[in-house]
């Protein structure tokens, strides 16, 4: 079923009956077990990241390995810090109602797109901050570090681009068919 006539479909079960559509449901259900499942991913990062970088300044006692593993920890709690602001409220529905239902894919559609705002700016500054690191340093001037963000950043913006456009299409429809219920 496309998106539009899926939503179209929503519409008209919406009007004509109190009882949530089954798509709707599935829908937001599958939304909750993907923010589970992000939320897992986030904690895994939290640990290699954050642990892997602890356990480098420890075992190499140079004052760039710290300088690292707290950046590293600062970004960590920049995002966890933002993640969990940006997901209050959308974990599942208030009530058993289409319209809650509805609000609530609203409400994930902005959401993903704030995270996508943040992300990019915390890649920004990671970046600016790991080329400088790494630069900084004589002993790490390797062109690999560069090469690998000149490859990653295109990608990387042109993932969230798409991301964004796709985001921002399904709030449309979704924004279209609250105002037409």
């Amino acid at each position: 079923m496309t998106p539009d006539l899926e939503l179209e479909s929503w519409r008209e079960q919406w009007q004509a009956d109190t009882e949530v559509p089954a798509d709707l449901r599935r829908k937001v259900e599958r939304g909750s077990r993907n923010m589970r499942l992000l939320l897992a991913l986030e904690v895994l990062i939290t640990v290699v990241l954050g642990g892997g970088s602890t356990l480098l300044a420890m075992m190499d006692r140079r004052t760039g390995m710290a300088v690292l593993s707290a950046a590293v920890w600062v970004f960590l709690a920049a995002a966890w810090t933002f993640a969990v602001v940006n997901r209050r409220g959308t974990w599942s529905p208030s009530a058993l109602s289409t319209a809650e239902f509805l609000d609530l894919s609203i409400r994930r559609c902005q959401r993903r797109l704030a995270s996508a705002a943040f992300g990019a700016g915390l890649y920004v500054v990671e970046m600016a901050f790991c080329l400088t690191w790494l630069y900084w340093d004589p002993a790490r001037r390797e062109p690999l570090p560069a090469i690998i963000f000149g490859v990653m950043t295109p990608v990387f913006v042109l993932g969230l681009v798409w991301y964004r456009r796709k985001t921002t299409a399904e709030l449309e429809k979704l924004l279209e068919l609250q105002r037409h219920s």
